[in-house]
């Protein structure tokens, strides 16, 4: 096991009553995610169908899902890696051990170090990646010989990578004892640690930096131990049957997740104790489908109650109302998406801004009738890429985004645009006259495109690079957050309607819309930054 450098409190949790999953729900099982693949919401939807509804459809997909049955277990794997028996009846009595002593274990016990040939011949040789994710997965058509002819370059990227960061601790006073050692503690921002930070953190490092980064160690100090007290306090709410049920949908291609002994896997127990206690800490939220996904990648690289501040942040800082109830966060960011997209990539406008019947949605109609394109951007806002991209691309997005917050959403998704439209097969499919089954097909496309970009260095690359790339790192978080707010004040004139009410935009803004005149004043952009770039 690795060594960490500062001690702090660790809790050690007996398990409660073990999550039974059933033959039935085993034998209609989806890969992970597979709401995202090809049986989408997109194809079932009738052209008929309005934008109003589109939340609802967006929920009813989740809701359709099923997934791998997984088994029982009495043992409840403890952060310390004990394991305590407890009764197989008890119902959600977390009684938490707390030691005083102990050292804090990250959870990097779930990723392979890369640190010597012999981890990566060893993660060659295997089925699975370093994360415990299969390398064979319904996510998209990578196999594993493609996987395994990627991962054997990368690897030495990674190794290189792990010495300049090495160096970097080095040169700010934060000598490590050895290079198996994990950090607690890293560099202030600056210039040369968010370069770093865009080229990757080492891979058993993340869960450490991104706490550190996102602000956790504030969370924690300013509610002690109040995540061991909602545990202990046997917690269950309106919420925990759906909880349960989504346990179920879980990474099940991820090792971790599932259990071949009939027992009930140590992950999903500490899931559903996150889950569990974060639906009681934010009942205006409670619980919504995706943050299963969430918590889960977050406990491959910490601990529960780190993955449960968290989730904390990430909802109340980085993408807020996203999972509200009526997902008005959701309609919010991709109305801001909608509006990046007309900014800085204007061309695919015309393509991507048309209704089902494939008339243009007018100017000052955007943010009250959401383009079909939404039901494909819908998870990169709700589950931060989680099953739209590989495993290595979606956590060295999370690297940046937990250091710069949520404008690194909308940079990726105008990456993930820009590079699908200069493919052979984007260009077939809106080269011919926009029929429906054409545009089907173009959102289907959209939907796959991103599951086959394994290597993480040729999208960021492209996200970043001015020269050689697309320079989408200039647009700022300032930008996002005045676009934000218009577009929320927007939405909420359409929400609070009255009949023959004007509901889109006030004469003056529809005017500069129309006119095509210093549209970036009315959405706080400044598309001079990039206008280099889009041409």
């Amino acid at each position: 096991m690795s060594q960490f450098l500062d001690p702090t409190l660790e809790v050690s949790t007996p398990k409660q009553s073990g999550h039974k999953r059933t033959e039935s729900s085993y034998s209609t099982s989806y890969s992970v995610l597979d709401i995202y693949e090809t049986e989408s919401p997109i194809s079932a939807r009738s052209p008929t169908t309005t934008n109003n509804e589109l939340g609802d459809e967006i929920m009813r997909g989740l809701d359709e899902l099923e997934f791998k049955d997984l088994s029982n277990d009495n043992t409840l794997f403890a952060s310390n890696g004990s394991e305590t028996e407890i009764n197989s009846n008890s119902n959600l009595n977390l009684n938490l051990n707390l030691n005083s002593n102990s050292y804090i274990e990250e959870r990097i016990e779930y990723i392979t170090p890369i640190n010597n040939i012999t981890n990566i011949k060893t993660i060659l040789s295997s089925p699975y990646d370093m994360y415990g994710f299969k390398k064979k997965s319904n996510l998209s058509s990578i196999t594993p010989e493609h996987y395994n002819q990627w991962f054997e370059q990368y690897s030495q990227y990674l190794l290189e990578r792990k010495q300049k960061w090495l160096s970097l601790m080095r040169t700010n006073g934060l000598n490590l004892p050895n290079d198996s050692t994990i950090p607690t503690r890293f560099p202030p921002k600056s210039a040369k640690v968010k370069k770093l930070i865009r080229k990757g953190i080492p891979p058993e490092w993340r869960g450490n930096a991104w706490f550190y980064y996102a602000g956790g160690y504030e969370k924690l100090s300013k509610h002690n131990g109040l995540y061991k007290e909602i545990a202990t306090n046997g917690v269950k709410n309106k919420d925990s049957d759906v909880i349960e049920r989504d346990l179920d949908r879980t990474f099940p291609d991820n090792k971790y997740f599932k259990s071949n002994d009939n027992n009930e896997p140590k992950m999903i127990q500490s899931l559903r104790r996150v889950l569990t206690a974060f639906a009681h800490y934010k009942p205006q939220i409670g619980y919504c489908q995706s943050l299963n996904f969430l918590a889960g990648l977050l406990l491959l690289f910490m601990n529960e109650e780190r993955s449960f501040w968290m989730l904390v942040i990430l909802t109340e800082r980085i993408i807020p109302n996203v999972h509200s109830h009526n997902l008005e966060g959701v309609h919010t960011d991709q109305g801001v998406l909608m509006l990046c997209i007309k900014e800085y990539i204007n061309q695919l406008w015309p393509i991507l801004g048309k209704s089902f019947d494939g008339q243009l949605i007018a100017e000052d109609k955007i943010l009250s009738n959401l383009p079909p394109i939404a039901l494909v951007t819908s998870p990169w806002f709700m589950s931060l890429f989680v099953g739209v991209l590989p495993i290595e691309s979606t956590l060295r997005i999370w690297d940046i985004l937990w250091y710069q917050g949520s404008k690194t959403i909308f940079r990726i998704g105008l990456t993930l645009f820009k590079m699908s439209s200069e493919t052979n097969e984007f260009q077939e499919l809106t080269s011919t006259n926009s029929s429906q089954n054409d545009q089907v097909e173009l959102y289907q496309f959209m939907q796959s495109y991103p599951k086959s970009l394994l290597d993480p260095n040729e999208v960021l690359g492209n996200c970043f690079k001015k020269i050689g790339g697309y320079g989408y790192g200039s647009l700022s978080q300032a930008e996002i957050d005045t676009c934000r707010e218009f577009v929320s004040k927007q939405r909420e004139k359409l929400n609070n309607k009255k009949k023959n009410t004007s509901i889109a935009v006030t004469d003056e803004e529809r005017q500069t819309l129309l006119l095509g005149q210093d549209v970036h004043d009315v959405y706080g952009f400044h598309r001079s930054i990039m206008i280099l770039q889009i041409k």
